[in-house]
């Protein structure tokens, strides 16, 4: 029996495959950077500051997801806390040594987004477009609604 064969498994190692060259390219270029850490970076390059829940609709992602990357950047020294609009609202932005690191970084990114072309052209179908798609299709139909359908006697 193949214990590999699920599609969750498949897609965890895929995605183990990709963010550990990735993190290899950042420990080679001398950086304290994750794969994970992108999306939150990316924001806030583009943004002053953002708060949790601009992050988490801004991304996607769960409050508790966002809350455990942003409090990790900035133990790591990537993210800091900023004053809001009011004292409730927790707001992060880019520390200014993380603003030093912009210029590495979008080295590896475009180094990676050229290796994320050649693997799809290499491969049968492009896993970008492959991706996307599930992803829209998930929007119309969730899995867990898939799975009850099989289910139905």
């Amino acid at each position: 029996m193949d214990y590999r064969s699920g599609l969750g498994t498949r897609l965890r190692l895929l995605v183990a495959a990709l963010d550990d060259a990735v993190e290899q390219a950042y420990r080679d270029a001398g950086l304290d950077f994750r794969p994970r850490f992108y999306p939150y970076f990316r924001l806030l390059m583009a943004r002053e500051s953002a708060s949790v829940g601009e992050c988490v609709a801004a991304l996607g992602f769960t409050q508790p997801a966002a809350t455990q990357t942003l409090q990790t950047m900035v133990r790591e020294g990537l993210i800091e806390p900023v004053p809001g609009r009011d004292r409730r609202e927790r707001r992060f932005s880019l520390t200014v040594g993380a603003r030093a690191i912009i210029p590495d970084l979008e080295a590896i990114w475009a180094a990676t987004a050229g290796a994320a072309r050649a693997l799809d052209a290499a491969l049968p179908q492009p896993l970008g477009a492959t991706v996307d798609a599930a992803l829209e299709q998930l929007e119309r139909q969730s899995f867990g609604d898939l799975i009850r359908k099989e289910r139905l006697p």
